[in-house]
């Protein structure tokens, strides 16, 4: 999930989630694991915003996808492309863009051991990890504690 969210997290300058809850379970892989094989994400971000995320393992039929939709449109994101689908109702005028993705399978351990080697700040820098990764264990907890989890930003733990 780190990885997908990441994403997001940077170009909206997310920031950590005022609550998290996370349902799911091993419906498929009986075997032993702790992880779910099916899970659903909510987080409820200070930004006036939810970000959901869905992951299933016992089906491949819809791929690898992310989207954002907002008020004028959708972002839809896979491994090799990018689209923007407008929202005609807000924004009659507006035209679908598309792009692609193409970034090299190892750019982002590159640009990390560039940073290191030259001082410069990496294209995923740590307070970016921070905020994601804050994001990540409160739906954990939230799994595991069967109950939405919030952050307390005043002392910085989750309650």
């Amino acid at each position: 999930m780190c990885h997908q969210i990441a994403f997001w997290y940077k170009v909206m300058n997310l920031q950590i989630p005022k609550a998290a809850t996370m349902t799911g379970g091993v419906y498929l892989w009986k075997d032993g694991r702790e992880v779910p094989d099916t899970m659903n994400v909510a987080l409820e971000h200070p930004e006036e915003m939810l970000l959901t995320w869905d992951s299933g393992f016992g089906n491949s039929e819809l791929g690898f996808s992310e989207d954002a939709l907002g008020t004028d449109g959708t972002i839809s994101k896979t491994m090799s492309s990018i689209k923007y689908l407008p929202q005609r109702e807000n924004q009659p005028k507006g035209t679908e863009r598309v792009g692609e993705t193409k970034t090299a399978p190892h750019a982002h351990m590159q640009n990390f051991l560039d940073c290191v080697r030259s001082g410069q700040t990496p294209t995923c820098p740590f307070e970016l990890g921070f905020r994601v990764s804050i994001a990540c264990r409160m739906t954990v907890e939230s799994y595991r504690q069967g109950r939405t989890v919030k952050w307390d930003p005043v002392r910085e733990e989750l309650v």
